[in-house]
């Protein structure tokens, strides 16, 4: 697949020509596609199974268990941006590495990603204030700040004004502001490559502006974690494509799949905030961290193995033990009291609103004088407070 270099002469053309498959604001492959769901660009490829395996059995479960309140729409944009958005940017580029005759393409299809990618934000911004996010109904980047007035205001005030700028200039075919002084006319990926910094500087500066405790609210906080180390990994995967580095690549895509994994898997999924509340501090993330490096490890090796390697690096055995624990033993049975605790919240917009019971539920299912705990007579009964 790679023979000894990652990137191949036609990717490394492209990043010289800052133009080849630039100003198509639609992906230009045979791999890519709309989305009914409301993703509206997927990329198919390698990743498929990482990313099936996320959105239907984890995010789906979960949205599920949310239908109908704010928290709903803030998952689905969370799937769209962490799961599908990144993912299928990886995909994109090992299609090209794959099949070089391809390689053109690559700057449409990353733009049209990177596209994607501001609108879902933008959606996420919507929905953690509490209005329409993701997906079909989604009415993309607000025009103004939805969370002016809570403490995710700063959140809003740096992102908003990047995703703004970035889908004027990809409608319009144009660059990078900055790249684009240099003389360099339409989408290369150099010029993406710096589009996608300034999104993460804005990004990070506005996470770094809200408060603390906001980072600890069960399945919220998680979400914001995620979001902050995916972009700020996915940063790095793209410069490297863009200069053409191959170890630079290997390094940023396990970093990537390894933090993606155990992010969605213990922050999303309030698996770290349970064991905690349970006394049992990496009970469950533990094994979850460990096998999550292994399985990175192991694909970023294949990289450089050839195709088949690959794809046995990625497969659904290969990734079950790092998923297992939680699809099949902690989500099933916290979304029975997660539907339940909601269920009374009516049709509030409101994520202060959930939290409370969300929260109380998380605490309950640990069991009590007054109530069974969830886990019992399961594989996770060491995290039960009391034992019927």
């Amino acid at each position: 697949m790679i023979k000894g270099i990652l990137l191949s002469g036609a990717i490394a053309a492209c990043v010289i020509a800052a133009g080849c498959g630039g100003g198509s604001s639609s992906p230009d492959s045979s791999g890519s596609s709309s989305d009914p769901s409301g993703t509206a660009v997927t990329v198919s490829g390698p990743l498929d199974t990482v990313e099936s395996t996320l959105s239907g059995s984890l995010f789906g479960p979960l949205e599920t268990a949310t239908q109908g309140t704010a928290l709903q729409g803030v998952l689905v944009c969370t799937n769209d941006v962490v799961n599908q958005n990144t993912l299928d940017v990886l995909n994109a580029v090992l299609d090209a590495a794959q099949n070089p005759s391809s390689a053109s393409a690559l700057p449409a299809q990353l733009q049209s990603l990177l596209l994607e990618m501001t609108n879902n934000l933008g959606g996420l911004i919507n929905a953690l204030g509490g209005s329409v996010g993701c997906g079909a109904a989604s009415s993309g980047v607000p025009g103004s700040n939805p969370l002016a007035g809570t403490p995710l205001a700063p959140l809003g005030t740096a992102l908003l004004p990047i995703l703004q700028q970035i889908q004027q200039q990809l409608a319009a075919g144009g660059g990078s502001s900055s790249s684009s002084s240099g003389g360099s006319s339409g989408n290369g990926l150099a010029d993406l490559a710096t589009l996608v910094d300034e999104l993460n500087s804005a990004l990070q500066s506005g996470l770094s502006q809200i408060p603390a405790s906001s980072y600890s609210e069960p399945v919220v906080g998680g979400v914001l974690t995620t979001l902050k180390t995916t972009v700020a990994n996915l940063d790095t995967l793209v410069d490297a494509v863009a200069v053409n580095n191959s170890t630079a690549f290997q390094s940023a895509t396990q970093t990537l799949l390894d933090n993606l994994l155990v992010n969605v898997l213990t922050q999303v999924v309030p698996a770290s905030y349970i064991e905690t509340q349970a006394g049992q501090p990496g009970a469950i993330t533990g094994p979850i961290d460990t096998a999550a490096a292994t399985f990175s490890a192991a694909v970023a090796a294949a990289l450089t193995q050839g195709d088949t390697q690959l794809q046995a690096a990625l497969s659904n055995s290969a990734l079950a033990p790092v998923v297992d624990p939680v699809l099949n033993q902690l989500l099933p049975d916290i979304l029975g009291p997660i539907t339940q605790a909601l269920a009374g919240t009516g049709s509030t917009t409101s994520l202060d609103a959930l939290l409370a019971p969300l929260t109380a539920a998380l605490s309950s299912i640990l069991g009590s004088s007054n109530s069974t705990c969830v886990f019992a007579s399961t594989p996770l009964s060491f995290l039960c407070a009391i034992l019927p």
